[in-house]
This record gives structure tokens, sequence and C-alpha cells, in this order.
């Protein structure tokens, strides 16, 4: 089952598909990781329907770095 547009849920971190980026400077991860262990991850990470990533590479790469292996996303609906 396919989930509906701009609905959250947890997913495994290696199911999310990472496609040509932008941003090419991550910046400071480690410190984003700390700030994260510490609070939390305040904002999901943004995929579409089929998993590609649209926002949070920074946060993702945090998690990644954190060890985690399933993260919080949002699924939101757009054209490729």
């Amino acid at each position: 089952m396919k989930p509906t547009p701009d609905t959250q849920r947890t997913m495994r971190i290696s199911d999310i598909r990472i496609g040509e980026r932008h941003r090419r400077d991550m910046g400071d991860i480690p410190r984003l990781a700390a700030s994260i262990a510490d609070v939390g991850l305040l904002h999901p990470i943004t995929v579409d329907e089929n998993g590609w990533l649209r926002a949070g590479a920074r946060r993702l790469a945090a998690c990644k770095q954190l060890g985690w292996k399933e993260v919080d996303v949002k699924i939101v609906q757009c054209d490729r």
C-alpha cells in the first residue's frame, strides 16, 4: 500500500534513496549529530512517495553517523 501524501512514519535509513544533490558541503555533521543525540530529531526527513530524499540530507547524514537504522520521515507527493 502506498502512503498518502503528507503522512509521517518511520522508515529504514537504508531504504531512503538519494539522487543527485545540489548541496556539496554538508557542514558540521558531527555537531548536528550531537544535537540530535541530545534533543532528538525535531524535524523529520522529507521523502517522496517512492522513498527519494527531498529534504534533510544533513539530518540524514547525522542520523547515519549516530548509527540509527530508522528515522522519522514526512512523505510528500511531488514530481521527479
